[in-house]
């Protein structure tokens, strides 16, 4: 009986040494994913920032065009220039 129960004590204590290699592999493996997906995460956050800031930096470009060439522009030539672009059209009916 010893025997036998040597046998199943060895192969209890490998199948515990097994076990826990999964276990521990697994939590680092995990850890590594985690981190992996965070870090692509704030890539992606920033790399949205910069999109935003760049987008916000045209149009503040863009309007401060516009006011540039209205500035430079007579008043004549301003009140024109409204009435021919923000009048309503006639549709025709």
């Amino acid at each position: 009986m010893t025997t036998i129960e040597l046998i199943f004590t060895v192969i209890g204590v490998v199948i515990a040494a097994v076990a826990g290699a999964f276990g521990i592999g697994h939590s680092k493996g995990k850890a590594k994913a985690e981190q992996a997906a965070s870090e692509r995460e704030t890539k992606a956050a920033i790399d949205s920032q910069q999109a935003a800031s760049q987008r916000q930096d045209e149009a503040r470009k863009g309007a401060s065009d516009v006011q540039d060439a209205v500035t430079r522009m007579s008043d004549r030539d301003v009140d024109d220039e409204l009435l021919r672009d923000w009048t309503r059209k006639d549709s025709g009916s």
